[in-house]
């Protein structure tokens, strides 16, 4: 992506469907997905005669090839992605935690790895390893990278009194740029054998009329866990009121390059247990699957505080925005309940954002989500069980 509008070929489904799409070779791929992984959302397309294959691109996405000229350079740009090393376990640590220009931490278990940048932000500008996942939990650094590819895009963006303050991982650990919130990090506890527990990002945001607002951010891995969790404290460190306090968190995934920079984009969830299947409301998670790798992340949370989740075809980072779902129309929403099921094809960003409103001096509020990592499973339908004989005649 660049910092431009992004230009993107995308497919919303929703019962009743309306589609937005534009003319690109078939090759029945992203068909074959939906079909074998979610049915709902391809059985309400086919009722709608819609042609799942027209989203599909026999090109990459210009949205995340740098400088002009982009799409002619798309094709080389794969190519070379595609010829990079993987990064070795050391190379990955010392790239994150011993860098030019400040210190990163190195946060990682058996499934999930990450840097956090001086910034506090995940990933390390276009340095090895930004966000990585392997689900048989048997090492981190040589699985598929979500936030390397491309241009890197991962940040946390603050609003209050109407002022909008930001951190994004595309510019790496320089502090330059948008980002424009102090912020210092530490290690939290270590466990054995790289089993990281966590850090603590700790940032001061000054504005008008010295306004002051303290924020620390915890990030915790555990280990064997599929999950990084961030726990967020504001307070009001000033002297007057802070109003209109808002918080938001998004990232760009590309985790089936060197393929495609696209992936399947949608709000809202369902997943099966024995019985009834749980859905997961659109406003409580927003996820990004590929449609190659099966591999998938999400931001989620049921904080009493309230937020709202946004599938973004821009550089989006302003939390009113979200809040207001004010990035992108229409929003591709699953809700089975409601008879939704709508999904996005594009090279888009995934994001979260929660209304903390009103903090008097010293006031503190507290609230948490989650990033949810996991590979995607094919939906198979049971069969129903035969019916057992009757006793006498399994006699005769």
């Amino acid at each position: 992506m660049n910092n431009l509008t992004k230009v993107v070929v995308g497919l919303c489904i929703f019962h009743p469907l309306m589609a937005f799409s534009a003319s690109a070779q078939a090759d029945g791929k992203l068909e074959s997905y939906l079909k074998d992984y979610h049915p709902e959302t391809y059985n309400a397309a086919k009722k709608s005669n819609l042609d799942i294959n027209s989203l599909e691109f026999s090109n990459s996405n210009i949205n995340n090839n740098r400088g002009a000229g982009a799409m002619s350079n798309a094709k080389s740009d794969l190519r070379l992605l595609s010829k990079l090393p993987r990064p070795s376990p050391g190379s990955a640590r010392k790239n994150c935690e011993r860098t030019k220009t400040g210190v990163g931490i190195f946060l990682e278990n058996n499934f999930v790895a990450t840097c956090v940048s001086e910034d506090g932000t995940f990933g390390n500008g276009y340095a090895s390893l930004g966000m990585t996942f392997n689900p048989a939990g048997t090492g981190t650094v040589n699985a598929p990278d979500y936030l390397r590819p491309g241009s890197p895009h991962e940040y946390f963006s603050v609003t209050f009194n109407q002022q909008l303050f930001t951190n994004n991982n595309r510019n790496g650990p320089t502090m330059t740029g948008s980002d424009n919130i102090s912020t210092k990090i530490r290690r939290l506890d270590q466990y054995p054998a790289l089993q990281t527990g966590g850090v603590m990002v700790t940032s001061s945001i000054s504005g008008e009329n010295h306004a002051q607002l303290e924020m620390k951010q915890k990030y915790t891995l555990d280990p064997n866990s599929r999950e990084i969790i961030v726990r967020v404290e504001m307070q009001n460190t000033g002297h007057g009121i802070l109003q209109g306090i808002t918080y938001a968190r998004g990232l760009d995934p590309d985790q089936d390059i060197p393929t495609t920079f696209n992936t399947v984009n949608r709000k809202g969830h369902s997943y099966f247990f024995p019985g009834s299947p749980v859905h997961v409301k659109p406003a409580n998670i927003v996820w990004a699957s590929g449609k190659n790798s099966k591999l998938s992340v999400a931001l989620y949370s049921v904080d009493p505080v309230g937020h709202d989740t946004c599938v973004s075809r821009t550089w989006t980072t302003n939390p009113m925005d979200i809040l207001s779902q004010n990035c992108g129309s229409p929003q591709p929403v699953y809700d089975a309940p409601a008879g939704l099921y709508g999904f996005d094809y594009s090279d888009s960003t995934i994001n979260i954002a929660f209304k903390v409103g009103r903090l008097a001096p010293k006031e503190k509020k507290v609230f948490s989500f989650k990033y949810l990592f996991d590979k995607e499973r094919k939906y198979v339908i049971p069969y129903p069980k035969r019916p057992t004989p009757p006793t006498d005649l399994m006699d005769r």
